[in-house]
């Protein structure tokens, strides 16, 4: 198995660089030992490519079995001072998809192979090149959706939230250091010590757990928050939809279970992307494709970060669940509007769009992505998280050990402490490395 694993980091691999469809530019990408790149290009430009200079872009002719397909710049990056750590070449050439696709075949046809999904980064991580958490931080930064997803990635892969976890594992080193000692040579260490350093771990494990609790919301701002609204027919969810998107995106009609299938849109609010959806009336449907949009209904639901749950005012009985919109406020009377605003219910008035502010303020709120947006540091995966919650589980376990019982709080302090390695990643396993790179787009 390693064997397999060293040959295919061997490999020359080849790939376009660049989104799919027509553009001015295509980029097509290779990554290999110096000999294998030199070949390669050899195979496309000819003798140019002895002469070229490291980082220095070159025009030239592009030939595929002796006729000329276009013309371009290459570039060569001698390693290990590449991305990949590798030997990198890359062909900048007319942005057609059909024309890239021929250099990639005939780079095959000399010996590459196609990279598969974020390829070129895991050599990167394996040629000692990016740690995991900057090969996440590239991940987050090309999937960001809104501007305080880019902002966040990009503070992730400029080694802030590196740097964090490094002083935190400094800090568990001395604390272990210091509790070992206690073990070996009790005689010489001072209870007062002792407490300084259990002090010091309640310390650790606050800061820890607060950053822990962040990886939800930090996933949301990647990914974007689904927001679904849902209620019965005719209770104003599109006028809504409508009114929160700020244009007519879903059709408004008096007639009941107009809205059949799912309507989405997305909207930025404040720098995090929210994923708006319509969706069916909720009633009891006789018409097999009205049936199916309720059943749609209830799947978008329980999939949901945030549900808005919409009502008809003037037919609202009991308090409000989560984020409860009464519709038509402006045909309420006093005494029903204080009902509602008492029982959290949320009035607008839609297309005028009074309280529309409040909805929004409310799924915001609920979201929580906006409150973590301006944090200087932020965990945006299931790994990070489930890392970081291992390393405050055990601190909570040598806390809890004390004084009384210091093996077990050094035995937890160490365990403490290699979570913080598993979380920065300075030994991956292969199927952490498979199930990372597997989501990454090819090319990078």
């Amino acid at each position: 198995m390693l064997g397999r694993v060293h040959g295919l980091l061997d490999d020359p691999i080849v790939t376009i660089s660049t989104p799919r469809g027509r553009g001015a530019i295509g980029i097509v990408r290779i990554s290999g030992s110096g000999p294998q790149v030199d070949a390669l290009l050899h195979h496309l430009i000819g003798a140019p490519a002895q002469r070229l200079v490291d980082r220095q872009l070159q025009l030239v002719t592009v030939r595929i079995a002796g006729a000329v397909l276009d013309r371009g710049l290459v570039v060569r990056f001698f390693g290990p001072r590449t991305y990949t750590g590798q030997d990198v070449a890359e062909l900048h050439l007319h942005g057609n998809p059909v024309l890239l696709t021929q250099v990639v075949e005939a780079l095959q046809d000399a010996g590459a192979r196609a990279a598969r999904p974020g390829e070129l980064t895991r050599r990167a991580v394996q040629n000692g090149r990016l740690s995991l958490l900057d090969a996440e931080g590239v991940d987050a930064l090309i999937r960001a959706p809104g501007r305080a997803a880019v902002q966040l990635a990009a503070r992730q892969l400029g080694g802030e939230l590196t740097q964090r976890l490094e002083r935190w594992r400094d800090d568990l080193l001395t604390v272990a250091v210091a509790l070992e000692a206690a073990v070996d040579f009790p005689e010489d260490v001072d209870e007062a010590d002792i407490a300084q350093d259990l002090a010091r771990l309640v310390a650790l494990a606050t800061s820890m757990a607060r950053l822990a609790d962040t990886a939800r919301s930090g996933r949301l701002l990647l990914a974007g928050v689904r927001v679904v609204l849902t209620g019965p027919v005719n209770a104003g969810k599109s006028t809504l939809f409508n009114a929160l998107l700020g244009h007519d995106r879903s059709i408004v009609s008096p007639r009941p279970g107009t809205t059949r299938d799912l309507v989405a849109e997305s909207v930025e609010w404040d720098g995090v992307v929210y994923r708006l959806e319509d969706t069916a009336g909720l009633r009891q449907a006789a018409d097999p494709i009205e049936a199916e949009g309720v059943e749609r209904t209830g799947r978008a639901v329980e999939q949901a970060d945030v549900v808005v749950v919409v009502r008809d005012g003037r037919a609202v009985e009991g308090p409000a669940s989560g984020v409860g919109v009464a519709t038509h406020a402006d045909l309420l009377d006093e005494s029903t509007r204080s009902r509602l605003l008492g029982g959290g219910w949320l009035l607008v008035a839609t297309p005028q769009g009074a309280g529309l502010d409040a909805v929004q303020e409310a799924i915001t709120a609920a979201a929580g992505a906006s409150a973590v947006a301006t944090q200087d540091v932020v965990l945006t995966t299931v790994r990070q998280g489930q890392a970081l919650s291992e390393a405050v589980a055990a601190l909570d376990d040598a806390i809890t050990a004390g004084a009384e019982e210091v093996v077990l709080s050094a035995v937890a302090v160490r365990r403490a402490g290699r979570a913080l390695e598993e979380l920065i990643g300075a030994w991956p396993e292969e199927r952490v490395l498979d199930e990372l790179f597997s989501r990454f787009c090819i090319g990078k």
